[in-house]
């Protein structure tokens, strides 16, 4: 990965397996990094095994179901980043192969605000800090087949539908952005 050098790059979820690995890819670039992850365990972890790379690297961790993350979101980075290059949202989650009407309310609400509403509330929150002369780039991630409705990925589906229509909505309504 060329051209990302002093680069401001926050990456969501990136304890995760395509986090991590992106992450420690990121490392080697030049990058300036912050990186999020749910528990603070995790997060130091994979701040330790890439810190050595790249000093410019600042992590975080907050559950993207606590009010408070979104009360502290624009201060934590803004705090350490005045623009956004690239913002990669990674978070997700799936509790496996179930029928719809087998989750519970609260699963399936927890699970679409994990898996697609978080992913609006950081964009709202960082708006301040994206766009302007230089393009922020936001990365998304789907699954073309789940996201059309596949049997037993419930949530999963229709929040990665959601997502792709939150996507198409950005790039419309934020020319400044590169969805």
């Amino acid at each position: 990965m060329e051209g990302l050098d002093h680069k401001n790059i926050i990456i969501f979820g990136a304890t995760g397996y395509i986090g991590q690995y992106l992450t420690t890819t990121l490392a080697n670039t030049g990058a300036k990094l912050i990186i999020h992850g749910k528990t603070n365990e995790k997060v130091n972890k994979l701040y330790r095994s890439i810190s050595f790379k790249n000093k410019s690297i600042i992590s975080f961790c907050s559950d993207v179901l606590s009010e408070k993350f979104y009360l502290e979101l624009f201060k934590t980075v803004s705090s350490h980043f005045n623009h956004i290059d690239v913002m990669i949202n990674l978070i997700g989650k799936f509790n496996g192969l179930k029928s719809i009407t087998d989750l519970s309310h609260r699963d399936w609400n927890d699970l679409m605000e994990i898996n697609f509403s978080c992913y609006w509330r950081i964009i709202k929150e960082l708006n301040p800090i994206m766009g302007g002369e230089r393009k922020t780039k936001i990365i998304f991630l789907t699954n073309k087949e789940i996201e059309k409705g596949k049997a037993y990925h419930h949530s999963l589906g229709f929040s990665k539908s959601c997502l792709c229509s939150l996507a198409n909505a950005l790039n419309d309504e934020k020319k400044k952005l590169g969805v």
